[in-house]
């Protein structure tokens, strides 16, 4: 039998710290008892917690100073229909380095028709307008269509896979251009901790998702040229049209700016906290 070890450091053990009786005195308080629920469940909060240690249990070694990214998340969709979904985002992401400046603000819309019971297809168009470095600016517009293909979400946990191409325009402050083309595919998988299905409210969730890039050997210039990314949090139904998330990501980018950045010490930008608000706008009722 193999065992799974993970070596986590002093500081990241002091961080992960955890005051159980102060949560425990939330979840009754709201008529929840935990005890027979997490024995059950168990397993995949261990699952869960070695997943979210993994990737700062060697930052010691490495001897890396982190500075993380932010991104601040918020979107909109309209059911239309059964089958047909309107969808909107705005995000404001920055980087938390004075060494390395950058953020981006960006703009999306998109629509969706669902053609079969477990399959759909979007379209949509992407905005963003970063600061990549001290000196150089991009603005980029990115249409998009993509395809999904899901698990029945009246079950306990869900898992979805979509693929996406988008075609890649930037525009530079320094009069410059870049056109790429690129291919993405994204993995995620959500399981119910409160609820026995997923469209049931007041809902506490634990979702992860792996996603990887092709790029057709094109690169663009911005600070963060992905290769891959994973992203494991927590998220909360309040209601129909309510639900709130926070996770950590960790994305695989290089720095495709040109000209040479001298640091006082090696620095990893590829941590990222991201939370996001989402409002669902319910179909009109039929009289």
């Amino acid at each position: 039998m193999r065992v799974l070890k993970v070596r986590v450091s002093p500081k990241i053990k002091e961080l992960t710290t955890i005051d159980f009786n102060s949560i425990n005195k939330v979840l009754l308080s709201a008529n929840f008892t935990p005890g027979n629920y997490f024995t059950k469940m168990k397993k995949w909060l261990i699952i869960f917690v070695v997943l979210c240690l993994q990737p700062f249990s060697n930052l010691k070694a490495q001897k890396e100073d982190i500075r993380p990214q932010i991104w601040n998340n918020l979107y909109v969709g309209w059911n239309i229909s059964d089958h047909v979904v309107l969808r909107s985002a705005v995000a404001y992401n920055v980087l938390l380095s004075n060494e390395a400046p950058w953020n981006e603000f960006t703009f999306s819309v998109s629509g969706v028709y669902k053609f079969h019971r477990f399959m759909e297809a979007s379209a949509g168009l992407y905005g963003a307008a970063a600061q990549q470095s001290e000196k150089l600016r991009s603005y980029e517009y990115r249409p998009y269509a993509g395809f999904r293909i899901f698990t029945n979400d009246t079950k306990r946990w869900n898992v979805t896979n979509l693929s996406r191409f988008e075609i890649r325009k930037l525009r530079y402050s320094d009069r410059t251009s870049d056109l790429a083309y690129r291919f993405r595919n994204r993995t995620y998988g959500v399981v119910s901790l409160l609820r026995s299905t997923m469209v049931e409210d007041k809902n506490l969730y634990l979702f992860g998702y792996f996603e990887a890039f092709y790029n057709f050997g094109q690169e663009v210039r911005e600070r963060f040229f992905n290769q891959f990314k994973y992203k494991i949090g927590f998220g909360y139904r309040l209601s129909y049209s309510w639900r709130f998330d926070i996770g950590v990501i960790y994305q695989d980018a290089t720095n495709n700016i040109v000209g040479p950045v001298q640091l006082p010490v090696i620095i990893n930008t590829n941590y990222v906290l991201e939370w996001g608000i989402l409002y669902v706008i319910p179909p009109k009722k039929k009289d």
